[in-house]
């Protein structure tokens, strides 16, 4: 038995044989995930803080392999909010935080990975492609509520997203490039078009959105590009599409 099993075991016991006046949560000894009961002798009464480091020591003692997984997955949500729970509140240091959280990174993706995950080797079928779709369509759709899009606005109301570092933008520009993009050797269709032009000849933006764009651009000017077939400056939002190596006069 190492060290870690004897202080787990040592808080176990404790909560067995004591009755506490104070808050306490309910602990199975042996975990649930790994097969524990929900029997009398497989459980404890613990204090929140009692019970957040019995977490932190089971992942030190189950240490490889999907139990090690599971264990991590347990403390991740240990400091969720719950009405009814008084989770641990002291914190934790970021050097532990990033740690659990790296692990966690790595174990998730790896049980996701390849033929672990559940829809490896799987395509949708029809009947279920048709289903997604009914479920998203109109006012099935959450987001096209108005009451809900008002909530999530006011839900981020006063918040600013950290600006994307520039490695990020990189490897996502690098992501997309050549026969990485998903429309790499592919044209859309006549049809596809004209859906394209008809949604955004109904497209409309309120007055005060307008406003914010107008302000936005108020004294910038619109970076431009020389096309050598058609010898125009062109802005190079659209360069790429009409002109360069798609330029008619080439």
């Amino acid at each position: 038995m190492n060290k870690y099993e004897k202080w787990y075991e040592l808080i176990t016991k404790r909560g067995q044989h004591r009755k506490l006046d104070s808050y306490t949560e309910k602990h199975h000894i042996l975990p649930e995930s790994l097969g524990g009961l929900d029997t009398p002798d497989n459980l404890t009464s613990l204090t929140a803080r009692e019970h957040f480091i019995c977490h932190w020591l089971l992942i030190k003692i189950y240490k490889d392999g999907d139990a090690h997984w599971k264990m991590l997955n347990a403390i991740r949500i240990m400091r969720a909010e719950n009405k009814n729970q008084q989770r641990y509140s002291t914190k934790i240091t970021s050097r532990m935080y990033s740690n659990l959280k790296e692990e966690y990174s790595r174990l998730k993706s790896e049980n996701v990975r390849g033929q672990n995950n559940p829809f490896y080797g799987k395509t949708q079928t029809e009947k279920a492609k048709q289903k997604i779709s009914a479920a998203n369509l109109g006012d099935n759709n959450a987001m096209k509520r108005i009451e809900e899009r008002e909530k999530m606005r006011q839900l981020k109301l006063g918040k600013k997203r950290e600006s994307f570092s520039d490695e990020w933008k990189e490897k996502m520009s690098l992501a997309k490039q050549g026969e990485n993009n998903n429309m790499f050797g592919k044209k859309h269709s006549i049809e596809t078009l004209e859906t394209i032009r008809e949604k955004a000849k109904l497209r409309t933006y309120s007055e005060e959105t307008n406003e914010k764009r107008r302000l936005a651009n108020l004294g910038l000017k619109r970076e431009k590009k020389f096309c050598p077939h058609c010898n125009k400056l062109v802005a190079v939002n659209g360069y790429a599409r009409w002109h360069g190596e798609n330029c008619k006069i080439r």
